[in-house]
């Protein structure tokens, strides 16, 4: 029973309520337009970076890594025929 008079104590009181709600309300329009802002943002970000890609040149010379996938490719590649081999034959 003292737990249930101490819970209710500590509701706060209607005054407090409408503060609580009246700052609430104040902030929705400001996250909104947050929300939009930031939006815009990824939006604008988006288009530049696909503007940044259109200019690197597909004539590159290739890197260590691509060797190294194109390595992996050639290995998968042979795995794969000597499977289809073995199952045939």
């Amino acid at each position: 029973m003292d737990v249930a008079i101490a819970a209710i104590a500590a509701l706060p009181a209607a005054e407090d309520m409408t503060k609580l709600e009246a700052v609430i309300d104040r902030a929705g329009p400001i996250a909104g337009l947050f929300v939009l802002l930031l939006g815009v943002a990824l939006f604008l970000l988006f288009r530049s970076m696909n503007k940044q890609l259109k200019k690197v040149s597909p004539d590159l010379p290739m890197g260590a890594d691509d060797r190294q996938q194109a390595q992996d490719r050639a290995i998968v590649q042979q795995a794969m025929q000597a499977g289809e081999r073995e199952q045939q034959g």
